[in-house]
């Protein structure tokens, strides 16, 4: 086999998984069996192939004789990840049509080579027909998502953002209450996160975006507190909760399964916890009942699209105002939970102005405390662009 042609067939059929299966590309990414140099190749090429999907469309169907539907969904992965390589890859120009040609005969559609070859060769001659000029189409965003960012948060703010989301993230971690940072760690903005100058994270080290360590910051949960999570699976955040020592610590989430791994990953870190299923927006408690209550919204995760390219597959306008009926009632609930003079934290990771502002301006909310980012009137805007971290709303609710 040819160097490069198996780490392309596998890249090709993970993004298929991602854009036909519905998997998440952070998850399958760590299933690759390969060469540490040909795993970092792949996990290059499924982000990078994904971002970009939209435009590589387009590309692709201006090229062929044949509508997209008609090509085989093998194919038009073969080709996604090889008109990738030309348009935004560093490979040696020669090794595009190659491995493509390969890729494709190894995926069991020999038949196929002839077209593979004559659409990469084509692009490389003439480069992308119809570049395009709209930032949306450039960053192969949703039309509805450029006019939202745009319109909450200015033109510049919105490009930017555009920008540092169609980047690789760095990989962020904390350290657990005794675990001193490790050596070459480089500590961030954030207060208990750090990063690796070289990417590795160290043994004993959490992998947490520091975004979401900065959420568990502003609750500022300690001895003594009665703390509820709402929205806890899949327990990142539970998990950095209990490790501030609160008196006790109720998690809710409505998804069983996803409350079962939480669970368990909170068990095998020496945690203790509650874990009830239920409803975020009809919380089975009674008012005043906890000092800390964080509402760890579901939302339509735009924030993530570093770690999630899909996300702009698969989130629509509709979504994100569905999303922002739940979140206001949910604040509500939490609002009743929680005792005079207790906190709540209202957080989510996007950046769509109806789950952030809207939501979270009239209830009293505020930036918190000693944490980088935007500050607003009712809340912190965290971001690629502003912070180096996921895009996180986080809005503090003192009672």
């Amino acid at each position: 086999m040819k160097p490069g042609v198996e780490a392309r067939s596998v890249a090709a059929g993970l993004v298929g998984r991602v854009v036909r299966g519905g998997a998440w590309s952070n998850l399958v990414v760590r299933e690759i069996d390969l060469p540490p140099d040909d795993a970092r190749l792949v996990r290059h090429l499924v982000y990078g192939t994904i971002r970009n999907l939209p435009r590589l469309d387009r590309a692709i169907r201006d090229l062929s004789s044949r509508p997209l539907a008609a090509i085989h969904s093998d194919v038009l992965d073969v080709l996604r990840v090889a008109f990738h390589e030309v348009l935004f890859g560093r490979t040696a120009a020669h090794a595009v049509p190659d491995t493509a040609v390969e890729s494709a005969r190894r995926v069991g559609h020999g038949r196929a080579t002839g077209f593979v070859n004559a659409l990469v060769r084509n692009l490389q001659r003439g480069g992308e027909p119809n570049p395009p000029t709209d930032p949306a189409d450039a960053f192969s965003l949703p039309g509805w998502v450029m006019d939202d960012l745009t319109r909450a948060w200015g033109r510049d703010q919105a490009l930017a953002f555009a920008e540092a989301a169609h980047e690789d993230a760095p990989v962020s971690f904390r350290m657990r209450p005794g675990d001193p940072p490790p050596l070459g760690a480089v500590a961030t903005a954030i207060p208990g996160a750090f990063v690796h100058p070289h990417g590795r994270v160290p043994e004993k080290a959490l992998v947490q975006d520091a975004a979401s360590v900065a959420v568990v910051e502003a609750l500022d949960a300690g001895p003594g507190h009665r703390v509820l999570e709402v929205g806890a699976a899949p327990g990142g955040k539970t998990l950095a909760i209990w490790d501030r020592s609160p008196a006790s610590l109720v998690a809710v989430d409505i998804h069983p399964r996803r409350i079962r791994q939480a669970a368990r990953r909170l068990e095998r870190a020496g945690g203790h916890g509650w874990w009830i299923r239920a409803d975020g927006a009809r919380l089975p408690f009674r008012s005043g009942q906890f000092d800390r209550v964080l509402v760890d919204a579901p939302c339509t995760g735009l924030g993530t699209l570093r770690r999630r390219p899909e996300m702009r597959l698969r989130v629509s306008i509709g979504d994100r105002d569905r999303l922002a009926l739940l979140q206001r009632r949910m604040l509500h609930e939490a609002v009743d939970a929680v005792r005079p003079g207790g906190r709540v934290v209202y957080s989510v990771c996007t950046l769509t102005r109806a789950e952030t502002l809207e939501v979270a301006e009239n209830m009293g909310g505020r930036p918190p405390d000693d944490l980088p980012g935007l500050r607003l009137d009712h809340g912190l805007l965290m971001g690629p662009h502003l912070t180096g971290t996921d895009g996180m709303f986080i809005s503090v609710l003192d009672r």
